[in-house]
Parts: structure tokens; sequence; C-alpha cells
């Protein structure tokens, strides 16, 4: 083995799968944040509705800054990082917006929901991507 092919030779040691599991594992967080702008924006005028969001950016972001999250997989028995992370809803309890109790701000909302279909729709490119790529390696 040559030094070049040494040298990436880590390249082929992920797994590849882990990737995967990661993109479904956040098309499922935008779907339930989906659901739950979609709830809120239903509940604009009922008294007392506390709006609910999915904290799961948060929760990848302390796994990275506390594990220094590597991808590279040393062990089979070892927990995956998509494993270490789950979302969670969160209710916003902290404001509210209206006299009756309710916080639900529907400009915030749409604006939630535009975000989050973005982000749906780059997480869908990125997966489409990668089938693609696989399907080419296995076709030529």
């Amino acid at each position: 083995m040559n030094k070049k092919a040494k040298k990436n030779n880590h390249l082929f040691r992920r797994d590849p799968m882990g990737t995967y599991d990661l993109l479904k594992q956040a098309m499922n967080v935008s779907a339930t944040r989906s659901q739950l702008i979609s709830s809120n924006i239903a509940n604009v005028n009922t008294a007392n509705y506390k709006t609910k969001s999915v904290d799961f950016e948060n929760q990848l972001n302390k796994a990275i800054g506390s594990n220094g999250f590597s991808l590279a997989t040393t062990n089979k028995r070892h927990l995956q990082a998509s494993d270490l992370v789950t979302p969670t809803i969160k209710t916003n309890s902290d404001t509210s917006v209206k006299e009756n109790g309710n916080n639900v701000d529907l400009d915030v909302e749409m604006m939630n929901q535009a975000t989050n279909g973005l982000y749906y729709s780059a997480l869908v490119s990125q997966l489409n991507g990668r089938y693609q790529m696989m399907n080419y390696v296995l076709n030529h």
C-alpha cells in the first residue's frame, strides 16, 4: 500500500449508514417540528395556549462540544452520535403575547414553518445526492 493510500485509508472505515441515520433523524425532527408549528398556528386563538417547539440542534451542539464529536466508529458496540442526541419537545411558557394568556405569534410561526420547510428540502437534497452517488458507484 502506498503512502497516499495509507493516508486516505480512514475514508473507508467510516460507517456510511451512520450518515443516513443522521439524515433520517434530522428529517424526523423536521417533520415533528412542522407538526408542532402547525399546531401552534391552529391554536392561535386558544386561551392560555403556549407554543411548543423541538429542541434538537442545541442538544446536538452540546454533544459536539462536549465529546469532540467523531463520526469514525472504532468499535461496533459504541453508541452512534445519533443515539446520543434525542429531540425533546419544549413548551414556551415564559411569555404571553395576548391578554388571554396565549403566546402564539402568527408571524413568528409562519417564519418558522418556512425555515423548517427549507431545512427539510435541504435534507432531502442531501439524501437524494447520496443515493445518486451510491447508485452511480453500483452501476459503473
